[in-house]
This record gives C-alpha cells, sequence and structure tokens, in this order.
C-alpha cells in the first residue's frame, strides 16, 4: 500500500505592511484614518472640520475655509483634493484643481500661509 500524504499546508498570506501617515499643521499631528475604516478614512482640513480641533488657533483664521480640502484614499494611495475653499490648496508650491496624490515628506499649503507636512508615523503614533 501507499504512504498516506498529508494534504499541503497553506501558508496565510503576507499582509503588505500599511503605511500610516500624519499631517503635522500648526504643531499638531493629525493622524490620517486608515482607508479601510468605515466612512472611508482619510482626514478633514477646515475651521469646521472636527478633525482639525486639536489644532491651535486654526478655527480663527479666515483664510481657511469650513470645509477647506480633504485627504482620502483612493486605490491605496493618498490623495489631497480642494474643496472649492476661497484660498486653495498647494502641494509642493504649486495650487491643485483635481485630487493630487501626496505621499510622506511632501509639503502641503492651504490659503495663503497654513504650511503642512505630511510624515510617516508608527503604530503608536510617533513619528518614524
Amino acid at each position: 500500500p501507499e504512504p498516506a500524504t498529508r494534504p499541503a499546508q497553506r501558508r496565510p498570506a503576507r499582509q503588505p505592511v500599511a503605511v500610516r501617515l500624519a499631517l503635522v499643521i500648526a504643531g499638531a499631528m493629525l493622524p490620517v484614518r486608515d482607508e479601510h475604516r468605515r466612512g472611508g478614512g482619510g482626514l478633514a482640513i477646515g475651521r469646521d472640520e472636527p478633525d482639525c480641533a486639536a489644532v491651535p488657533g486654526l478655527a480663527a483664521l479666515d483664510q481657511i475655509s469650513r470645509h477647506h480640502a480633504r485627504l482620502r484614499w483612493i486605490d491605496g494611495a493618498l490623495y489631497v483634493e480642494d474643496q472649492g475653499s476661497t484660498n486653495g490648496t498647494f502641494v509642493d508650491g504649486r495650487r491643485i484643481t483635481a485630487p493630487t496624490r501626496i505621499g510622506p515628506g511632501q509639503r502641503l499649503r492651504f490659503a495663503r500661509d497654513v504650511d503642512a507636512q505630511l510624515i510617516e508615523i508608527d503604530e503608536f503614533g510617533a513619528p518614524r
């Protein structure tokens, strides 16, 4: 008789390590929610956006629209989109008019002089 063969053991597929990002604006670090979270993840920028409540002085800046811009995930990549703001959204010094792909190290500017930078963070929320 032939020896019994064992079924091949399947190893679970390795999950890619999710890149965790945060936007640093006016000294506050705002984590960008994971794309798989309910509501699509991302981050909303604006004077009336709950995501920006921790940014000191942002609510008093008239140059920032109430709903200025949104960072959102599209097919695993992060994009920034201006939400029809009066004073514009800029990526690396260029005003954007359509959703624009962004990554760690890039500089964003909202309106005339509200600078921000996108950084990588670890699983505990600390900058890498």
